[in-house]
C-alpha cells in the first residue's frame, strides 16, 4: 500500500519468470511516484536497456566467418544451423556456404543436417574428431560462411570441457544456442558450462514455446551475453530472426497476463520488505548486472 508502483513492477517480473534477484534490484531503481502505465513503461525500457542484442545476421552474411554452434542437447542447433545456411546462400549463393557436422553421438544427427543440406543445396562435410575438424577448415577456408553443427550435451556431462577445447581454437568463433522453454536454472547452468562468456553471442530458440520468457531474458542480463537472433519456429528460414529486445520483452509480459493466480498479497509482502531492507543490492554477483539501469534512464 505504500509503495503500490514497486509492488506492481515486483509482481509482472515475478509472473513472467524473472528471478526474484533481478526483480529486487530492479524494484529498488524505480523512480519514487511512478505506478500504473508510468511503471510499465520505465520497466519495458530498464529491461530492453539492459538486453544486449546487436544485428547479428545481416552482419555475419556480409562479414562472414567460422561458427560452431554448441548447447545442451534438443535446443535447436541443427535446425539453426540450417537457417543461417539457407539465409547465407539466398544471399550470396550456395557456394559460399560451408557446411560440417561434428555429432557423433546422435543417431541420426548427420542424416538431419545433410537433409538439410541437400534441400539447400549445400554438400555436408563430416568431422569425426578435432583433427579431421581443422582438416575440413583448411578445405573450406575459401567460404564466406562456414557452420560446424556440434553434438548435444546435457550441461553436466563431463565431455563438454573437451567439446569447448576442440571449438575454440583458430578462426572459429562459438555460439551458445539456448531454448527459451528451459528452466532458469538449467539455462544458467548451460551458460556456465559451455563458457559463455568466452562465446560470440547467444542464439535464442524456441520462443514460441516457451510459457514464460521471463527465465532466458533474466540469464542473458545477469551473464551479461549478447542475443544475437531468435528462432520462433521450425520454418528453414522464415522462423528466424535479429533479436528484439523491445519484442522480446513485450512478448514476456503479455504471454502471463491471462494468469489469474499472480502472487499472494502475503508473498509479495515479504519480498517488498526485502527491497526496503536493501535486499535488492545484496550480493554483487546479482546486482551487477543492473548497476547502469538509473544512469540509463
Amino acid at each position: 500500500r505504500r509503495t503500490p508502483g514497486q509492488a506492481q513492477v515486483l509482481r509482472r517480473l515475478l509472473q513472467a519468470g524473472f528471478s526474484s534477484q533481478l526483480a529486487r534490484s530492479l524494484v529498488g531503481h524505480l523512480p519514487e511516484g511512478y505506478s500504473g502505465q508510468a511503471a510499465d513503461d520505465w520497466l519495458s525500457q530498464a529491461l530492453a536497456r539492459n538486453l544486449d542484442a546487436p544485428a547479428w545476421t545481416e552482419n555475419v552474411i556480409n562479414a562472414g566467418g567460422v561458427f560452431a554452434l554448441v548447447g545442451p542437447t534438443g535446443v535447436g542447433k541443427t535446425t539453426s544451423v540450417a537457417k543461417i545456411a539457407a539465409r547465407c546462400a539466398l544471399e550470396h549463393g550456395v557456394d559460399e556456404v560451408g557446411l560440417i557436422t561434428a555429432d557423433a553421438y546422435r543417431v541420426g544427427a548427420q542424416d538431419q543436417l545433410r537433409r538439410f543440406g541437400s534441400m539447400i543445396g549445400i554438400t555436408v562435410h563430416t568431422a569425426h574428431d578435432a583433427q579431421s575438424l581443422h582438416g575440413l577448415l583448411s578445405l573450406l577456408q575459401t567460404k564466406r560462411v562456414v557452420l560446424i553443427d556440434t553434438a548435444g550435451l546435457g550441461q553436466r556431462d563431463p565431455r563438454v570441457s573437451t567439446l569447448v577445447d576442440a571449438v575454440s581454437q583458430g578462426p572459429i568463433q562459438r555460439l551458445l544456442v539456448l531454448s527459451a522453454a528451459a528452466q532458469i536454472e538449467s539455462i544458467r547452468e548451460a551458460i556456465e558450462s559451455y563458457e559463455g562468456n568466452d562465446c560470440a553471442g547467444v542464439l535464442l530458440t524456441k520462443v514460441d514455446e516457451a510459457c514464460r520468457l521471463g527465465g532466458a531474458l533474466d540469464s542473458l542480463i545477469r551473464f551479461r551475453m549478447p542475443l544475437l537472433a531468435v528462432a520462433d519456429g521450425q520454418r528453414v528460414p522464415e522462423d528466424w530472426h535479429d533479436a528484439n529486445v523491445e519484442s522480446l520483452v513485450k512478448t514476456a509480459f503479455t504471454s502471463v497476463e491471462a494468469d489469474d493466480a499472480g502472487l499472494p498479497d502475503i508473498d509479495l509482502t515479504m519480498l517488498m520488505q526485502r527491497v526496503e531492507s536493501g535486499g535488492g543490492s545484496a550480493g554483487s554477483a546479482s546486482a551487477s548486472p543492473l548497476n547502469t539501469v538509473a544512469g540509463a534512464l
